[in-house]
């Protein structure tokens, strides 16, 4: 591993990604790379350019599908300690772009701080979280978003201010390859209310989505007025399968996988294929997907 000399404690060759994500398939990493501080990241970043090898950044997997034949560059997992901390000033709560968002909704709730009960049940991190303005009906993070500090292509650091973000449905306007950490301006209320809508969020999550399976969350993006679910559900389509990949019959908006160690990232992506021709061809309607494919 000439290319990254110095830098083996934190690299390793041909690992196993399917592992590092929700769904559990899925191919290797040709190098896999921990990063503890700043300036290892931007080495690793530095040291993939010259060589011109792709980079693709993971937080907790739970939004991607990583393809069998695997990614031929660098994978970058921000290590969580290093990069996962929670300080609160306030009702401003600075969260470490690998902080989990259990944790960070655990920790806004903890301090009396309301604003992040809507990621409850999303196993993503903070930063992965903004990049995609995770959220759901009940809100997103977009709308507590106040600065995030990032790291570009070239290892620069910068920090984006609010008024020069823009977040949407399932998207946000941060292009730079590494958000390194998050600024939420959050609001005072009681742990007490806080913890109730926490809960209703929760029990509504549990009795209509397949939350304990082996899933990436929403397959799909809700068309324009329509809901990605129902469409899939009307096409007939709950239960389906394809190899070890099936959609949810508790979700149809969900692909599960049954057995990770029978099923392939080829069935997940034939499976996605299948709805988005049943659904194309009963309502004209072509289905976007809100999971990440690699490579």
């Amino acid at each position: 591993m000439t290319i990254f000399k110095g830098l083996e404690d934190i690299v390793q060759k041909d690992f196993p990604l399917g592992p590092m994500t929700t769904f559990g398939v899925g191919g290797k990493a040709r190098y896999f790379v921990r990063p503890r501080t700043e300036d290892q990241l931007r080495e690793t970043i530095e040291r993939c350019g010259k060589k011109k090898l792709d980079i693709h950044a993971i937080g907790r997997g739970s939004n991607v599908l990583v393809r069998d034949e695997g990614v031929k560059g660098a994978v970058i997992q921000l290590d969580t300690k290093a990069f996962g901390r929670i300080t609160i000033e306030e009702d401003l709560l600075r969260v470490g772009a690998a902080a989990p968002l259990p944790k960070v909704v655990a920790e806004a709730a903890r301090h009396s701080l309301s604003g992040v009960e809507c990621l409850v049940g999303i196993p993503g991190t903070a930063g992965g979280g903004v990049r995609m303005n995770a959220g759901g009906a009940y809100g997103d993070i977009g709308q507590t978003v106040e600065r995030i500090k990032v790291m570009d292509a070239h290892g620069e650091t910068f920090y984006r201010e609010r008024e020069d973000l823009a977040f949407g449905y399932r998207t946000s306007n941060v292009s730079a390859r590494f958000i390194l950490e998050v600024e939420l301006r959050l609001l005072p209320d009681s742990v007490s209310a806080i913890n109730k809508r926490m809960k209703k969020i929760w029990i509504a999550k549990k009795n209509s989505q397949p939350t304990s399976a082996a899933t990436a969350g929403c397959a799909f993006k809700n068309p324009r007025g329509l809901a990605a679910g129902l469409l899939i559900e009307q096409a007939g389509l709950k239960g389906t399968a394809v190899g070890g990949a099936a959609v949810s019959r508790k979700h149809a908006n969900f692909i599960v996988v049954r057995d990770k160690k029978k099923t392939k990232a080829a069935d997940v992506l034939a499976l996605i294929e299948l709805v988005r021709k049943a659904v194309k061809d009963r309502f004209d309607v072509y289905l976007e997907l809100e999971i990440e494919v690699w490579p």
